[in-house]
């Protein structure tokens, strides 16, 4: 029988075609991209706050394949006496299901042990009680006496004051009940994905909304490679759109017509067959009376830190470091480009706010795309620099959002494929879009600007970011102010 660790269980669970993938095809595995790359090295850093949170404790430091030396090293720290070990190993003695729990401690002058798993997150998560659930198995079924099992999550309300507190930093769930709940099916599950890795072919197991949850898989563009860029799964949920190709195939054009949706992707779904652009001339126009001069093109650009990197801010809050403002004083004129760009590494909130209260003056509509980000994080600085309180709710009544006649239909082209993001509307419209910029979208601009602030990016570097940004940033509200004269073309 073959053994299988917690993060091969977790994603067998997901997809039992993905595990078999894993083990035997790792050429078809992507590289790691940004993104992801940005996810676990925040993770390393929780995990790094939660060791500093058990001063005392001792770590298992085998390397990742070495499951024999770190199960040794375990047992070692334990007949030496050790109450917290990091990264402690065990292994099923049946069907050599191994895990390393993030902390395993005694609990005091006794036999038993606590299990506590660390994430990165908010809250505990469904897949994170059958990582638990996964890790009591091993542990209970190898000799251990567990009293609780706990997942030990960021604090959402936590506000950083001086240095992380790493007591403060963490919440402690304790989710012993349903760990042992799942206990039957854990075991089943277990068994179940190890003869998976027995077999010599890989399993045919259909695409479907599982490939996405909980996490897109690492196989999707190849076990999607068949599906047409614009398929039943751009118009439909997934779950339904799964089971709408198994009856039907993903392409539109073989989905009967008892099966068309109502509603915004019934004119999705008619402009993509007719090739026509959608026009509602009269919404667009009263759309458009409702905009005054000067007309303010705006947008923020954040970062979002899982570990507050500034005093008084909390996880994963947006931190607004940049924005860009095109103003056009009238309709016959060009509008003319302001930013602001923090360019040291204290936190940016108060110059910007001062900035762009100037800039935004106190007349004149303000134009944005998607106005609940703009908006919320506008209320959160009137929320923590109270004494802009009124300037910054005065902007926020200015708003106007600029994504509502593309969201609504009142205006759609084929080339949208169902999407009103910016990055799909602006090329389907104008002859902009953002190939030609080093910095090509927002994920971008913050793991850049994250890395500066943390003093990760080379010196010779920091020029550069400063022009990509202001690029970047200057492409957005520039944008805004194509898509208007789009609609106002239409509208006269």
């Amino acid at each position: 029988m073959h053994s299988i660790s917690k993060s091969q269980f977790v994603l067998g669970l997901q997809c039992q075609k993905a595990l078999w993938m894993f083990r035997n095809q790792r050429d078809l595995i992507p590289e790691i991209t940004p993104e992801k790359k940005e996810i676990l090295d925040a993770g390393n850093l929780v995990g790094q706050i939660a060791m500093d949170r058990y001063q005392d404790g001792v770590e298992v430091v085998n390397e990742y394949w070495d499951v024999k030396g770190a199960i040794k090293s375990t047992k070692k720290f334990i007949n030496d006496g050790e109450n917290i070990i990091f990264e402690a190993a065990a292994a099923h003695p049946i069907n050599g299901a191994y895990s390393k729990i993030d902390i395993l401690k005694r609990v005091d002058k006794t036999d038993e042990w606590d299990l506590i798993e660390v994430k990165s997150s908010t809250e505990v998560k469904s897949y994170h009680e059958d990582d638990l659930a996964f890790q009591y198995y091993v542990f209970n079924n190898s000799g251990y006496k567990i009293r609780n099992c706990y997942i030990m999550h960021i604090d959402k309300t936590y506000k950083r004051i001086g240095n992380i507190n790493p007591t403060k930093f963490f919440r402690c769930e304790d989710i012993s009940e349903t760990v042992i709940s799942k206990q039957e099916q854990i075991e089943y599950s277990t068994n179940e994905l190890c003869d998976v890795l027995l077999k010599s072919e890989i399993p045919n197991i259909k695409i479907g909304a599982k490939c996405f949850k909980p996490f897109e898989c690492n196989f999707k563009n190849h076990c999607w490679k068949h599906i047409p860029e614009y398929s039943v799964y751009n118009i439909f949920q997934k779950k339904k759109a799964e089971i709408i190709e198994r009856d039907h195939g993903a392409t539109l054009e073989t989905l009967p017509l008892e099966l068309y949706p109502s509603g915004l992707k019934n004119i999705d779904l008619t402009s993509y067959f007719n090739g026509k652009t959608k026009v509602d001339e009269e919404k667009i126009l009263n759309f458009l009376e409702d905009l005054k001069y000067p007309i303010h093109f705006f947008d923020y650009e954040t970062i979002a830190p899982a570990i507050p990197i500034f005093q008084d801010t909390r996880p994963f809050q947006q931190i607004p470091f940049q924005f860009s403002l095109h103003i056009q004083e009238t309709s016959n004129e060009e509008p003319n480009h302001f930013e602001y760009i923090h360019k040291g590494m204290n936190d940016p909130r108060y110059e910007l706010i001062k900035k762009l209260i100037i800039l935004c003056g106190t007349k004149g509509s303000i134009l944005v795309y998607n106005q609940s980000f703009e908006i919320a994080r506008n209320n959160e600085l009137a929320r923590d620099f109270p004494e802009f309180k009124d300037a910054l709710e005065a902007i926020n009544s200015r708003i106007i959002d600029l994504m509502t006649p593309f969201k609504q239909r009142w205006l759609y082209h084929p080339q949208q494929e169902g999407s009103v993001s910016l990055k799909s509307v602006l090329p389907a419209f104008t002859d902009l879009d953002y190939a030609d910029l080093e910095i090509g979208n927002g994920g971008d601009a913050m793991r850049q600007y994250s890395s500066f602030v943390k003093g990760n990016l080379e010196k010779s570097l920091v020029n550069d970011l400063w022009n990509d940004l202001s690029e970047y940033c200057k492409r957005d509200t520039y944008a805004l102010y194509k898509l208007l004269l789009v609609l106002t073309n239409i509208a006269k």
